[in-house]
């Protein structure tokens, strides 16, 4: 209305956009299905306070549409993971959180770490590695062999990272501790 008008004519050009931006951004609390990256450049910066995310990962799936200059490929699929990487950083609220669901492949009988380089990278960008939590799946794709020489993954990394330290932290404590004070496998502390 004429409060906001008058208000605005005060700011510099640079200022008037960001509240527009701002303003006019119509996402909160909405599914939105597009390129990640696409779509986080049209967010306004620390706009969001949570991301929960399990990319694919290394070659476990096979996409047949590529993107022009990506560093990473498997199997006909480009991941753009340092721009994502990058946009998320930027759209996260100080003291927001990432949670960052993924695994490694085994290639050549070697696990690919990949999972731990992306980790390195979020750091790298300025994210404190929060937490390190293992997701346990139900059960795996590929089973071990009795005649194989490596047990199944039935696992998968979560990595958490915060901006900052973290404005919001509700834990879920279900169940007792029966190991409580105890060390050293069951003798008293």
């Amino acid at each position: 209305g004429a409060r906001l008008s008058e208000k605005t004519s005060q700011l510099t050009e640079t200022q008037t956009i960001k509240l527009e931006t701002i303003m006019s951004f119509t996402h909160l609390n909405q599914i939105i299905n597009g390129d990640s990256v696409e779509v986080m450049k049209s967010m306004p910066d620390g706009c969001v306070d949570l991301t929960v995310t399990s990319p694919p990962y290394d070659s476990l799936r096979s996409y047949q549409d590529l993107i022009d200059g990506m560093k990473e490929e498997y199997n006909g699929y480009s991941f753009p993971f340092e721009q994502m990487a990058q946009e998320l950083y930027r759209i996260t609220a100080k003291g927001g959180m990432i949670v960052w669901v993924v695994g490694d492949a085994v290639i050549k009988g070697s696990e690919t770490g990949s999972s731990f380089t992306k980790a390195l990278y979020f750091m790298e960008l300025g994210f404190k590695l929060h937490d390190t939590m293992i997701y346990e799946k139900n059960g795996s794709s590929f089973p071990a062999r009795r005649d194989g020489n490596r047990y199944s993954q039935l696992f998968e990394y979560m990595f958490v990272f915060s901006k900052g330290k973290p404005k919001t932290s509700n834990l879920i404590c279900d169940k007792p501790n029966r190991w409580a004070g105890y060390t050293h496998f069951g003798k008293g502390s």
